[in-house]
């Protein structure tokens, strides 16, 4: 007979969304149900010879300081500046791109960018999607030369066709910024993250860790290796099954992947199942390389726009901190982006790191297969939320009829939005204190 448990308030899905609910509701009568053996969903760490990291360069901050007062004293944290690089045409040029035109050291393509920034067509124009966005804002030089080749590259899909809720944020630079950065003068741009934070050890789980521990000793319930396997209403109460339990609840959240709760979620009319299907995202590989050594210099991360390199970003983890620096090496994370049936979703394990490898003497990031050490891979099916021209009509419609059969929703995928970890931290206390005044 299957065991049934009653609490007030089930959370579906462990990651920071799920734990850091649970850490603002008053409600102790909660339990969180999660897929995984371990929680912390994308802010999950893990160890490769004896160094953490992350699924992707996860950082700490925030506009909110709330937020970030949050994340920031539930574990001893390290404080670091910001030294993200971009990799073109064999040359590193400082983040953001537009604010260090000089480092490119090619006159054709700095009078290229400045002039089509300084006399732009498109600056009048209206700007309903990524592409045209970049063309308005900052001319079709930037664009072409930068932030088109590198946006292609992560999101796998035409910019033209994302709209432009990831990019419409970034202020204009203003023409004075521009000038003096095709001149060799530079200022730092998005002051906001030239400074963050990183748990000094144990990587991003180690902030997950604490959010758990303190979610544990208020009487929260946690489950681990749970999955879910059918939620369905029975009158006022939610009953949510998992393989060896049924969870029955007064309210339940949603905090995991939306297209994984509409595998389970009883009676959901069809339009809906077909605009979930609509809900487009790109996966990720993380594939470590230790070296004993490299040609990067001391700096955080590198984004790679060349098409025929087959990831987009590398980081060194070692800038994090000494916890995450194995003596007498260097250890570095890149990032493969891909989605199903684009044909790197077929890929190997040893195919994708051999290829990798391949591209980073080719970039003379390393001299030689000889000097890696060794090397792990992950595979994460959920990473990025795609901002596709339907993305906002279509999230909407799921979100409304899951409101509507009073279920809330927090965290990346389960909103369906692409939010950092702060954002989503930001998110969970917000919907906590709606949900205590209830």
């Amino acid at each position: 007979m299957t065991k049934r448990i009653f609490k007030k308030i089930g959370i579906l899905g462990g990651g920071i969304a799920g734990l850091s609910l649970a850490n603002f509701l008053n409600e102790k009568s909660v339990v969180i149900l999660e897929k995984e053996t371990k929680v912390g969903g994308l802010c999950r760490s893990y160890n490769a010879g004896g160094v953490s990291y992350d699924i992707g360069p996860h950082i700490m901050f925030s506009k909110n300081p709330e937020v970030l007062r949050f994340m920031t004293t539930i574990i001893p944290t390290n404080r670091i500046k910001r030294s993200n690089l971009i990799f073109l045409n064999g040359r590193y040029i400082k983040y953001p791109f537009e604010n260090f035109l000089g480092q490119l050291k090619d006159k054709k393509i700095i009078d290229y960018c400045l002039n089509a920034f300084l006399h732009n067509p498109y600056k009048d124009m209206p700007a309903e999607n990524m592409l045209a966005f970049f063309l308005k804002t900052f001319g079709e030089g930037i664009t072409r030369t930068y932030l088109q080749p590198y946006n292609e590259k992560i999101w796998k899909f035409d910019p033209s066709m994302l709209d432009t809720q990831m990019v419409d944020r970034i202020p204009k630079p203003p023409e004075e910024h521009i000038i003096n950065s095709a001149k060799g003068k530079y200022s730092e741009g998005y002051l906001h993250q030239l400074f963050f934070y990183y748990p000094k050890k144990g990587g991003y789980q180690s902030m997950v860790d604490a959010v758990a521990k303190k979610v544990l000793e208020k009487g929260v319930e946690i489950y681990a290796g749970k999955a879910v396997i059918n939620i369905k209403k029975d009158g006022k109460v939610w009953k949510v099954k998992t393989p060896a339990r049924e969870y029955v609840f007064n309210r339940i959240v949603n905090c995991m992947p939306v297209h994984e709760l509409m595998k389970v979620l009883a009676d959901v009319p069809q339009n809906i199942l077909e605009t979930a299907g609509r809900l487009l995202y790109n996966s990720i590989y993380i594939i470590i390389v230790n070296v004993k050594k490299e040609n990067v210099g001391r700096h955080f991360a590198f984004n790679i726009p060349q098409k025929d390199i087959i990831f987009h970003r590398v980081s060194k983890l070692d800038f994090l901190g000494r916890s995450y620096h194995k003596p007498g090496s260097s250890t570095l994370m890149l990032e493969v982006t891909f989605r199903e049936n684009d044909g790197y979703d077929k890929m190997g394990r040893k195919q994708i790191i051999d290829l990798c490898i391949a591209d980073m003497i080719n970039l003379g990031f390393i001299d030689s297969k000889k000097d890696v050490n060794f090397t792990d891979f992950r595979k994460e099916k959920y990473a990025y939320v795609m901002y596709t021209l339907n993305h906002r009509r279509d999230t909407d419609a799921v979100l409304s009829f899951l409101r509507n059969r009073g279920i809330e929703s927090t965290g990346r995928f389960a909103e369906f939005e692409y939010m950092n970890s702060d954002k989503v931290i930001e998110h969970s206390m917000s919907l906590a204190e709606k949900m205590n005044k209830k």
